[in-house]
């Protein structure tokens, strides 16, 4: 018999996908946390929408096997997508309605919109930075990895943190905290 993870799953958002597509590292999510990260079926429908990286995404679904979960049919995390939703972008509010009820947590480098939500329900967060960061802390990638990752999306026009360009600098603001 094989035991299950007792830990919160992780709540992929799209931008955190894409970081990991766009650095062609999207296989190793699951080394990084094994057996934690889950897609909603909101987050997989926006995936869907997203131009110019469709074959990477629907390669990265098949083949990442991060399991895709429907929106789960509780009331209250119902109401709550329903009036996320009006001010957030659906991954975001599924992520985030999800997480407040289940204790689960998020991976969304969309600070914006989620960053005082989940800070005033009390819900982890993680952002592709720090997913990184533990990639690095575990050995599953090395500096120099990181640090060519960081450059990657960065390059490619997606958003991590403007300031921070190697994994180091990272740890160490981090460890600031």
């Amino acid at each position: 018999m094989v035991k299950k993870s007792s830990d919160p799953k992780i709540l992929l958002d799209c931008d955190v996908i894409i970081h990991f597509i766009k650095a062609g590292k999207q296989l190793l999510l699951q080394k990084i946390f094994p057996d934690r990260f889950v897609i909603l079926d909101k987050v997989k429908a926006e995936l869907d929408k997203h131009k110019g990286s469709q074959t990477s995404i629907t390669n990265f679904i098949t083949w990442s096997k991060i399991p895709i979960v429907p929106m789960p049919r509780n009331l209250e995390i119902i109401k709550e997508y329903s009036f996320l939703k009006k001010t957030k972008g659906d991954g975001e509010a599924a992520c985030m309605a999800v997480a407040r009820h289940t204790k689960d947590y998020i991976a969304s480098s969309n600070l914006r919109d989620i960053e005082d939500y989940c800070q005033l329900h009390g819900i982890v967060y993680l952002t592709t930075m720090d997913i990184l960061l533990k990639a690095y802390s575990t050995g599953v990638m090395d500096e120099a990895e990181c640090d060519d990752f960081i450059k990657e999306v960065k390059d490619k026009k997606s958003k991590l943190i403007y300031n921070i360009n190697s994994i180091t600098a990272y740890e160490k603001q981090n460890n600031n905290k």
